[in-house]
């Protein structure tokens, strides 16, 4: 079977120093063939795209999303993901894992289910697979998920979930014994653990590291806070190298100049932009549900009814812009925290999250302003606004 080809012109390149160079990409079915500066070279071309000079950066992964435009995970029909697939690819993600939270277990089980049923016939975004935020987590940074069904790890449904061969990422209290086996199955199995909704202290932090752990959930959210007397989950993260930090960048969990901070102690390469979004994204602001729970959203801001932050609303396109305006660093270097960082986070960096040769054709086109124009998927365009 022939594969189809594809030839963007008149792009935008940008180096780590936001250098512009104009060029090309020339796509052959899912993968980048052949990139360059100035003019193409002549190629059989089934499509040709005049880029219109817009800037192209790799695709966006977004390893920690809920839902948005009025769907979310748990509960989710194959209808509902797809149109979630579409909504995260006009905000410029080309790969997202399909985030679930503390449910009961049939729910999580179907949640995968209808997950697994949507793999490999995207309309918008490629789902990557699961996300699994708890229900292993601890009830005194419970934050916006209910108390009621945390649990500590049992073998017959953690061991059902992971042989799916779904799950990328787990996000686990590590300092819960029971716990413990799960942190270390996973880590055999190359799956990525989170330290998150967390009280552990520093010491037990990096035990967890010891074990398997390589990254915080939602940096500085729900977690044990830095204390100069105990560092807990927030000194760790700063200091352990090991440790990759995820950061909401909507303004409203992280103040900007915290944002700032955290890039300048971890380094961009060590930051992961998440979204944590729920169905409200997207949305306007008004009432909505969160795992039954009433959500008011306010300015943008999803709280339950005693102020407790409940996701968010934030889309990945909008977390880069706020990261840039905080930190004041490059898109070119910015740009990794929301494509390479997460692509290297659940071990696709060799076919992801970079615009080389021979890697997965994932990019976007966006303005001046950020705001996308233009997403491909593995060579599929879904999302074009020129």
């Amino acid at each position: 079977m022939t594969k189809s080809t594809v030839l963007l012109t008149n792009l935008q390149f940008i180096d780590l120093h936001d250098h512009h160079i104009t060029g090309w990409i020339y796509v052959e079915g899912s993968k980048i063939k052949s990139l360059g500066q100035g003019q193409p070279k002549t190629f059989p071309v089934d499509i040709s795209l005049d880029g219109q000079g817009l800037t192209v950066l790799p695709g966006l992964i977004d390893l920690h999303t809920h839902g948005a435009n009025g769907n979310e995970i748990i509960g989710i029909t194959a209808p509902g993901l797809q149109e979630l697939t579409q909504f995260y690819a006009s905000h410029g993600v080309t790969g997202f894992l399909a985030s679930t939270w503390t449910a009961p277990h049939a729910a999580i089980a179907e949640a995968i289910a209808v997950t697994r049923s949507v793999m490999g016939n995207e309309i918008g975004a490629k789902v990557l697979g699961i996300h699994l935020e708890g229900p292993w987590l601890n009830t005194v940074y419970c934050g916006a998920q209910d108390k009621t069904l945390i649990r500590t790890a049992s073998r017959d449904e953690a061991l059902e979930y992971l042989n799916t061969d779904l799950i990328r990422l787990v996000a686990i209290a590590p300092e819960i014994p029971e716990n413990e086996w799960v942190i270390r199955e996973c880590s055999h199995r190359g799956i990525t653990v989170a330290a998150g909704h967390t009280n552990a202290t520093y010491a037990e932090m990096k035990k967890a590291v010891e074990m398997g752990v390589t990254q915080v959930t939602h940096c500085f959210n729900a977690m044990r806070p830095l204390n100069h007397r105990e560092p807990g989950v927030v000194g760790a993260a700063l200091d352990i190298p090991q440790i990759k930090c995820e950061l909401i960048a909507d303004n409203i969990h992280v103040n900007p100049v915290v944002m700032k901070l955290l890039v300048n102690v971890k380094g961009s390469e060590n930051v992961i932009l998440i979204t944590d979004s729920i169905s409200a994204a997207g949305m306007p602001d008004g009432d909505y549900s969160f795992e039954g729970a009433r959500v008011k959203v306010t300015d943008g801001a999803a709280r339950l009814e005693d102020g407790t932050l409940a996701g968010s609303t934030l889309t990945m396109d909008r977390a880069l812009a706020n990261i840039l305006k905080a930190t004041g660093r490059p898109l070119g270097e910015m740009v990794n925290c929301a494509s390479l960082n997460p692509a290297r986070a659940i071990h696709m960096e060799d076919h992801k999250g970079q615009l080389r040769r021979d890697w997965d054709a994932d990019l976007m086109l966006v303005d001046q302003n950020l705001q996308v124009k233009f997403t491909m998927v593995e060579g599929k365009v879904v999302f074009k606004q020129f």
